[in-house]
């Protein structure tokens, strides 16, 4: 009896590359389209600074969004890391 998670294992992994690379590519291409936007975030920020109308508080608040978005890369590569690994235990546990 044919099973529909029993595929072949060598189509399970190159799924899974296929997948991996695209996850990689598609991250990059968002950390590209959000890069001119950080741009424009990080002049006007300097500008208020400049003028003297940014407070402590709001100054900290931008810091931590630049931090959160140099760190976006590492969750992407942290969620391809989970994803392949769930991956491979559901082909694991379905035979392949």
């Amino acid at each position: 009896m044919y099973c529909y998670y029993m595929v072949d294992p060598e189509e399970a992994i190159a799924y899974g590359l296929y997948m991996g690379v695209a996850f990689i590519i598609v991250a990059a291409l968002v950390l590209a389209a959000f890069a001119p936007m950080i741009n424009a975030f990080i002049g006007y920020a300097d500008q208020q600074i400049d003028d003297g109308t940014l407070s402590v508080q709001t100054k900290s608040a931008f810091q931590w969004n630049l931090g959160a978005f140099v760190w976006l890369p590492v969750f992407a590569v942290i969620g391809v890391f989970l994803w392949a690994i769930i991956r491979a235990l559901e082909q694991k546990r379905a035979g392949g």
